[in-house]
C-alpha cells in the first residue's frame, strides 16, 4: 500500500478529515492530559496554510478574531493582560477552525456521503476502543498505551476514557458525532428517519453509540443521551415522552447503575438552586452544572462590569462563566455571534442546549471543543448545500 506524500495530506478534503479527527481524539502517551503538543505545533502551521489557500479575509477569520480583539480590549480596559499565551493559544484556535470552515463553505471538499461515513468512523474508532480497554481492564492490563490506556486510577470496566482524556470529555464528543449522524441521514433521506428505519440501516452504529454512552461511567453520558433522544420527539408524543420521563424518574430509587444515579442526583440538586448541594451530589459535575445556576442566577446585567468584566483571572465567590465574568457580557455576546453566525444550523436548536448543557455555555481554549464547533459548521453548510452534492462520494 502506498504512503501519501505530504503534499497530498494537505489537499483539502484530506486537509479536513485530519482537522477534525485530530481535534475530536487525544492519545495520552503522546499529547499528554494538558495541552497538546503536537496540536499545538499542528495549529501553528494553520496562518501559513490559511495564506496559502485563502488569501483573503473570510466571515469566519473576520468574526472569530473580532471577539479575540473585543475581549483583549475589555481586558486592557480592566488594567491589563497578565497572560498574552492564553490569546495566542486561543488565536491559534480560532486559525485552525477557520482554515476548517473555509475548506468546508469556499471550497466545498465535504459532502454529505463523506461526512456521514466520517462521523461513522469516528463513533465505530471511539467504540472500538472502548472494547479493547475494558479487554484489557478485565484481564488485569491497566497501561496499554496504544489503546490509550496509561494507568488511570480511576480504571474500571464501566469507567473508561476511550479516544479522550477523560470519561466526560469523551461522552460529549461521542453526543456530538452521533447527533451529526442523525442530521446526517435526515438530510440524505430528506426528513427525519424512524427509529426502525435507523435501526435497519444503521443498527450497529446505534449499537456502538448506545453501549459506549452506558459504559463510559460518566454522568455527562446520561445528559448527551437525553439530548439525542429529543432529536426524536414528536408533538404528538410529547405526552406519552413526559409520562415515560416521568415514571423513569420516580423508578431512580430501584435502579443500580452509578451514572444514572449520580445524574439524578445532580438533577435533584440543581432543582433546589442551591451550589452546595450540586457539590455533595457530584463534585465533577458541579463543576459544569453550578456554572449554569450561578450564570443565570448570579449575573447582574445592571452593574457594568458584568458588561465589561473584572479582569483576567479576577477573584470570584461563584461559578459565573469565566467568560462573562473575567472578560465580560460584551465579548461573550461577540463570541455568541460568531457561534450563531458560523457554527449552529439555528439559536433554537439541539446544538445550542449541547452548548448549553454538555459545554456549560463556552467553548475554551479546549481541542474537543472545537471539534464540535467544526462538527456544527459542517451540518450547518450540508443543511444549506447537502443536497447539491449528495452523489458525490
Amino acid at each position: 500500500m502506498r504512503l501519501p506524500r505530504i503534499n497530498e495530506l494537505f489537499e483539502d478534503r484530506n486537509l479536513a478529515t485530519f482537522m477534525l479527527v485530530f481535534m475530536s481524539i487525544q492519545f495520552i502517551f503522546i499529547e499528554g492530559m494538558t495541552i497538546s503538543i503536537p496540536k499545538v505545533a499542528f495549529m501553528a502551521i494553520m496562518p501559513i496554510v490559511f495564506l496559502v489557500k485563502f488569501p483573503y479575509p473570510t466571515k469566519a477569520l473576520l468574526l472569530g478574531f473580532a471577539y479575540l480583539l473585543v475581549t483583549m480590549m475589555m481586558c486592557e480596559i480592566n488594567g491589563s493582560i497578565s497572560r498574552y499565551s492564553t490569546f495566542i493559544y486561543t488565536a491559534l484556535f480560532l486559525f485552525e477552525f477557520t482554515v476548517y470552515y473555509n475548506l468546508v463553505w469556499i471550497k466545498e471538499c465535504i459532502s454529505l456521503k463523506y461526512f456521514l461515513n466520517l462521523v461513522k468512523c469516528v463513533i465505530f474508532g471511539y467504540a472500538i476502543c472502548l472494547l479493547l480497554q475494558q479487554g484489557c481492564v478485565l484481564i488485569g492490563v491497566r497501561n496499554f498505551p496504544l489503546i490509550n490506556l496509561v494507568g488511570g486510577s480511576y480504571y474500571a470496566f464501566n469507567h473508561l476514557n476511550a479516544l479522550a482524556i477523560e470519561p466526560s470529555h469523551a461522552a460529549r464528543i461521542m453526543t456530538v458525532f452521533f447527533y451529526a449522524f442523525l442530521k446526517c441521514t435526515e438530510y440524505l433521506r430528506g426528513a427525519p428517519m424512524s427509529i426502525g428505519d435507523l435501526w435497519g440501516e444503521y443498527k450497529w452504529v446505534i449499537v456502538s453509540f448506545i453501549y459506549f454512552m452506558i459504559f463510559i461511567g460518566s454522568g455527562t453520558a446520561m445528559v448527551g443521551l437525553a439530548i439525542v433522544f429529543l432529536y426524536f420527539v414528536k408533538k404528538k408524543y410529547a405526552f406519552f415522552i413526559l409520562l415515560a420521563g416521568f415514571l423513569f424518574y420516580m423508578m431512580s430509587p430501584y435502579i443500580d447503575y452509578e451514572p444514572y444515579n449520580r445524574a439524578v442526583s445532580v438533577l435533584n440538586a440543581a432543582m433546589t438552586g442551591d451550589t452546595e448541594e450540586v457539590i455533595k451530589a457530584d463534585h465533577s459535575a458541579s463543576s459544569r452544572v453550578n456554572i449554569i445556576i450561578d450564570t443565570f442566577t448570579k449575573t447582574d446585567l445592571a452593574d457594568s462590569q458584568t458588561w465589561i468584566g473584572h479582569g483576567m483571572d479576577a477573584e470570584r465567590d461563584s461559578s459565573i462563566n469565566m467568560a462573562i465574568y473575567d472578560y465580560g457580557m460584551i465579548p461573550y455576546l461577540t463570541k455568541i455571534v460568531f457561534f450563531i453566525t458560523c457554527c449552529f444550523t439555528s439559536v433554537f436548536s439541539l446544538e445550542t442546549l449541547m452548548f448549553v448543557l454538555l459545554f456549560g455555555m463556552n467553548i475554551g481554549n479546549i481541542a474537543y471543543g472545537w471539534a464540535a464547533l467544526m462538527v456544527f459548521t459542517t451540518l450547518k453548510y450540508l443543511k444549506r448545500y447537502g443536497n447539491l452534492n449528495v452523489n458525490i462520494n
